[in-house]
């Protein structure tokens, strides 16, 4: 689908397409563009009704909405660590074509200046400062959501966003869930990337409740990107992997409930491994952060170190933006090495 040169009913110029990486996720249903009016430059996103055949046009719209309804939400309530939705509205693809096709939907955004991958590279001298505070504000974004009954289920490193030096915000509402309204994709058992799904996911265990099945997602994400944000690594799929054979997704044919102990010894052991890239002094808080955040256990997850794991309002994190804060500043601190 090609929209270079039209003009949108707001006058955005839609310019070239947005390139993405190789390793680039998500995106199936829609193309992106540059866009600019006035001198400002921002980010459109299509969807893309050329990729279907017809009889999944109108499934394909609904979605759309569904997101167009979600963001427009986010703008109204000001929740400025969500990327702004600018204008969403229909631009016509070509003259010729069939009503159904004639025209796409849209939403154009504020324009990122990347992503965190683009920053984050073990390989480079990335203070740990950056890391924290990546962790912090995305805690935040995700609290504005939860605050609105929002879960966003598709948390992963290409959808948190850098605008400035400093600021970072959370955008892609595509797969997202609103409590009480239902979502076109709410009937699928991973509704985001299947490599960062959740292990109950993954074995098709789906909890009825809407905190556990909904934001304890969330909640999950938060805690792989605590390890790629630190190793550059998808946890779900390395722990996955330190599975025998027997006890894996696609093997494993009795209840969830009794392979859970067999995945929380395989994220025991693969956080063994990979706690050698956190930072020595950070090293016991991260690993504590990861097997909170990350238990295979839905009913357990964001709240296995409070009293009362009963108290469904622990998966709303609020403890875990006061504590990334404290170890952001913990980090500003340089450790004084006494000589021997």
């Amino acid at each position: 689908m090609d929209l270079k040169g039209k003009i949108t009913p707001a006058g955005w110029v839609i310019g070239d397409p947005v390139p993405f990486a190789a390793d680039h996720t998500g995106g199936y249903f829609s193309d992106c563009y540059f866009v600019e009016k006035d001198g400002r430059k921002a980010f459109l996103k299509a969807l893309d009704i050329e990729k279907f055949d017809i009889t999944e046009i109108s499934g394909l719209l609904s979605a759309f909405a569904y997101e167009t309804e979600l963001v427009a939400l986010c703008r109204e309530k000001r929740l400025r660590r969500i990327a702004q939705v600018i204008e969403s509205d229909k631009v016509e693809r070509d003259s010729n074509a069939p009503a159904v096709l004639r025209y796409v939907p849209f939403l154009i955004f504020e324009l990122a200046d990347g992503d965190i991958r683009d920053s984050i590279d073990v390989s480079k001298a990335v203070n740990d400062r950056w890391r924290f505070q990546i962790l912090h504000q995305t805690t935040l974004a995700l609290l504005q959501l939860h605050k609105e009954q929002i879960a966003h289920q598709d948390l992963k490193p290409s959808n948190v966003l850098r605008f400035g030096e400093e600021s970072l915000k959370l955008g892609d509402l595509g797969r997202s869930s609103r409590r009480g309204k239902a979502a076109p994709h709410d009937g699928l058992c991973i509704a985001g990337a299947y490599s960062y799904a959740p292990f109950e996911q993954r074995y098709g265990y789906l909890r009825e409740n809407w905190l556990e099945r909904r934001q304890s997602v969330d909640v999950f994400h938060l805690g792989c990107l605590v390890v790629f944000s630190f190793a550059n690594i998808c946890f779900p799929e390395y722990v996955l992997g330190k599975l025998a054979e027997p006890y894996r997704p696609n093997v494993w044919g009795d209840s969830y409930e009794q392979v859970i102990d067999h995945i929380h010894a395989a994220i025991v052991e693969g956080l063994s491994e990979i706690s050698t890239e956190f930072p020595v002094r950070f090293r016991n808080d991260l690993v504590d952060i990861v097997l909170d955040l990350c238990h295979p256990d839905p009913t357990r997850r964001g709240r296995t170190n409070l009293a009362s794991t009963s108290d469904v309002s622990s998966l709303w994190l609020e403890r875990y933006v006061s504590r990334f804060d404290i170890l952001e500043k913990k980090s500003r601190i340089r450790q004084v090495v006494k000589n021997a």
